[in-house]
């Protein structure tokens, strides 16, 4: 259990499952204070009590379902009282992922979409933008993906979401540099895991031999890095990652990564 993170605040979305609770558990193992949200209250309390066991907290879950504009604003006020008047790293995990031909998606699920994807990252950073300054050197941390690059059949929704978020980071990267505030985006990288929306009880139901993806746990050290960014020292900015690139680079040199190491691992 390391330090490096004691006294520093850091919201992740998503973190009931996957990426975001991967994100939370390596925080938690650097000594992070983190506000954890998801609209799963029971997958987020395991999240919790996982990360209680990986370091001392204090953790605040926070559920709420970003699809409603006025939730995810009501969510934000009450990230704003935990994180009690500074920021260190906003991680926007929370995804919503429809396969369908493009006719035949509808408009509640393109909505879905736009909404927890693209919507949601912007009204929690605009929201919470005084405490992200006050952090005297924060980040924002965006998840992307492939479909942020490349356009893929019956992705149409996610693909626009993507995009719109690799735009999102590079917008905030232009605009808030001068304040210490670095924004970036992440994707998992070359290994595959569990996909977005499949809940723990629906991949504890899929046969082990049938599972096509792995543990998500070992990418948690890439968050860890990002949140030991300091803006105001020339760290990367508007650039993309790759979890698994990060958390590897990190095993082997340690925390913090030097400015090389991460002119190395932008893609």
């Amino acid at each position: 259990m390391g330090e490096r993170l004691r006294g520093r605040r850091i919201l992740v979305t998503g973190a009931a499952r996957g990426l975001g609770a991967s994100a939370a558990w390596g925080l938690a193992e650097e000594g992070a204070e983190c506000i954890l949200l998801d609209r799963s209250g029971d997958e987020l309390r395991a999240t919790v009590d996982a990360a209680a066991r990986r370091g001392p907290g204090p953790f605040h879950p926070l559920v709420c379902d970003l699809a409603s504009r006025e939730a995810t604003l009501d969510a934000a006020a009450r990230a704003r009282e935990a994180a009690r008047g500074d920021l260190t790293l906003l991680v926007h995990c929370a995804a919503v992922f429809h396969v369908r031909p493009i006719e035949e998606t509808t408009d509640a699920q393109w909505d879905d979409m736009l909404a927890v994807n693209l919507a949601a990252a912007f009204l929690l950073v605009r929201e919470l933008m005084p405490e992200l300054r006050a952090g005297g050197g924060s980040s924002v941390l965006l998840t992307s993906s492939r479909a942020a690059i490349m356009g893929f059949a019956r992705e149409t929704g996610y693909c626009a979401t993507k995009f719109g978020t690799e735009g999102l980071a590079k917008a905030i990267a232009e605009e808030c540099a001068a304040d210490g505030i670095l924004a970036n985006t992440i994707t998992p990288g070359a290994r595959r895991i569990k996909p977005t929306g499949l809940s723990r009880a629906e991949e504890a139901a899929i046969p082990e031999a049938e599972r096509t993806w792995g543990s998500s746990e070992a990418l948690g050290a890439a968050f860890a890095a990002f949140a030991l960014l300091r803006g105001f020292e020339g760290g990367p900015n508007g650039r993309r990652f790759e979890a698994d690139r990060v958390a590897d680079t990190v095993r082997a040199r340690g925390l913090p990564l030097p400015a090389e190491a991460w002119a190395e691992l932008a893609t």
